[in-house]
């Protein structure tokens, strides 16, 4: 969105999902966010946003983590927005079909899942049903 004579460039490896405002560079931006380009390294949050304090060492170490997970989601979203619905529909069904864990994308996600037995490969079931 222009803002006066002011026009954003979004990179080609950027993602910007379609409800999203885009205000400022370098970030991959959510779903129904706005995001400004918050350097100082001060949290400000509301509407219109107001100062909250600044970011302690930590914060910011996590933040720099974060952003590097962050940046390889947008990659994996941006991949998924740019397909036509009916593959999206058909992958879907492919997945229902042969549900497996992906641990590393379960990892970066933080979540946690448990699969019935009927639903892993052969080898994973055997393993959970020991358990």
């Amino acid at each position: 969105m222009n803002v006066f004579d002011k026009a954003p460039v979004v990179d080609k490896d950027a993602f910007v999902a379609p409800s999203a405002s885009v205000i400022g560079i370098g970030s991959s931006i959510w779903y129904g966010c706005v995001l400004r380009d918050i350097l100082s390294s001060k949290v400000w949050a509301g509407n219109p946003a107001k100062f909250l304090r600044k970011l302690a060492d930590e914060q910011k170490a996590f933040i720099s983590q974060s952003a590097t997970n962050y940046t390889n989601l947008a990659q994996v979203h941006a991949a998924e927005n740019s397909k036509p619905f009916d593959e999206i529909d058909f992958e879907k069904v492919l997945r229902k079909k042969f549900a497996r864990i992906d641990e590393e994308y379960d990892s970066m996600l933080g979540v946690v899942r448990e699969i019935p037995p009927e639903l892993m490969l052969p080898d994973k079931a055997e393993k959970a049903l020991q358990k």
